[in-house]
């Protein structure tokens, strides 16, 4: 199978070597200190397949389990977008540098793209397969492909099918093509799609949309880990899915701890759900392709959905295995 480009083209605006500890906006965006009052992830597991393992003291002591499924050495050197995105997730606090949306989680790493930045629909699959026996709370999917190469991803969706069905939550960036169709993997029925929003909630010129959209998170002009002991400013999805995979974190670890709570949280589904009843509505009224059904934000309440995500039609579903878009 020949490789796919799994992570989109990157610019970095700028590096800096150090600072002193910084919450970029999205930690107020989403109103993480809320969520802080209770946990920082503590007791959960996220699985970052991307393109390797951080080298960054920001994340040290906090990668638990590593693997490699490509052919170039397991280390994130080259491109840095697994550095950035766990560092989104959960640097640590240390008073230097930034901090995650989840500094108490733990991180598990799987290399399924090489140094140029792709990767196959084997490496993938086999990577999502690794993290399922990791036993992961969490698999963040930073990465995709556009939805007419869906049909070259069969072993994939099959992977996100068996981590759905194993209780794992997935996360994946919607994609940075500005397209009326969700990438893939983030498309799948079991995946949560995340397109990215500004500081403004503005949703972003590059954020893909369409009927598989679920949430909006902050995806532009992020700060997090780089290469080197650095620290850089990115935008993409890529790094929106991080933020909502912190907000997951944050759900289960709270859930976890306070087990005679209202609402159940036994499985993918009623995590998604959770997600909604705390979006801020962005956009048109209720659900839509833009920005799903919104912002997470820690304290909101929106019991009731004021539209449903509409449901894809038999030639949406049978779509994906032909090459029509």
């Amino acid at each position: 199978m020949p490789k796919m480009i799994l992570i989109p083209p990157f610019t970095v605006n700028y590096k800096m070597m150090s600072l002193s500890e910084v919450k970029n906006y999205g930690h107020n965006l989403h109103n993480i200190p809320e969520a802080w009052k209770t946990t920082q992830g503590e007791g959960v597991t996220i699985a970052v397949i991307d393109t390797g393992l951080p080298v960054h003291r920001d994340l040290e002591g906090q990668i638990i389990a590593s693997a490699n499924f490509t052919f170039d050495p397991i280390e994130d050197l080259v491109q840095g977008h697994s550095t950035f995105v766990s560092g989104v997730i959960a640097s640590k606090e240390n008073n230097e540098g930034v901090v995650g949306i989840a500094p108490k989680a733990k991180l598990v790493i799987a290399k399924a793209l090489g140094d140029d930045g792709s990767g196959s629909d084997e490496n993938l699959a086999s990577a999502i397969n690794w993290c399922v026996e990791q036993k992961v709370d969490v698999i963040n999917m930073s990465l995709g492909a556009p939805a007419k190469y869906a049909y070259l991803f069969k072993e994939t969706e099959k992977a996100v099918k068996k981590a759905y069905e194993k209780g794992i939550v997935i996360v994946c960036a919607a994609g940075n093509e500005n397209a009326d169709q969700v990438g893939v993997p983030a498309r799948y029925e079991e995946a949560i799609a995340v397109a990215a929003v500004d500081s403004k909630k503005q949703r972003a010129s590059f954020s893909n949309k369409g009927p598989e959209l679920d949430f909006a998170a902050s995806g532009v002009d992020l700060l997090s880990t780089f290469l080197d002991n650095t620290y850089a400013n990115l935008s993409g999805t890529s790094f929106s899915s991080p933020q909502v995979a912190g907000i997951v974190a944050l759900i289960i670890s709270e859930h976890r701890n306070n087990p005679e709570k209202d609402t159940p949280l036994t499985s993918p589904a009623d995590v998604r759900e959770h997600i909604r009843k705390i979006c801020l509505d962005l956009g048109p009224a209720g659900w839509d392709k833009e920005y799903g059904y919104g912002l997470p934000v820690f304290g909101n309440i929106n019991p009731e959905p004021d539209q449903p995500q509409p449901k894809k039609t038999f030639w949406e579903k049978i779509s994906k295995w032909f090459n029509w878009f």
